[in-house]
């Protein structure tokens, strides 16, 4: 019997880039993404009370924790994905990022679901 195929949406694809992104940071740097989740968990018990975004809990795993780059950042996003699907964090809105090199693009606010 043929299998069906999903049809290629905006949200498959991104969820099979993120994948790829997080597959190749984990090739990388054994464990990558458990670490990054970590320091996820790590950052909201820090600040739960505050909005955020991915960069700054990136920012904040690289000064404070430790935490190994990833070969891209964008792995970061498998990271906030996961937080989001397991009910840690939700998104409240968007805002250009501060890092200058990404041109002030949109990216998602989170905040610490209580």
């Amino acid at each position: 019997m043929k299998q069906e195929s999903q049809p290629l949406t905006g949200r498959t694809l991104r969820d099979a880039g993120i994948q790829q992104a997080v597959d190749n940071a984990n090739q990388q740097v054994d464990g990558w993404a458990d670490q990054a989740y970590s320091a996820l968990r790590v950052f909201i018990a820090l600040h739960p009370d505050q909005t955020f975004m991915a960069e700054d809990v990136r920012n904040y795993a690289y000064d404070h924790l430790a935490t190994p780059y990833p070969p891209h950042c964008r792995a970061w996003g498998g990271v906030m994905l996961r937080a989001s699907r397991e009910g840690l964090i939700r998104r409240v809105g968007i805002a250009p990022v501060k890092t200058p090199s990404n041109h002030m693009a949109n990216a998602t606010v989170w905040e610490r679901v209580p």
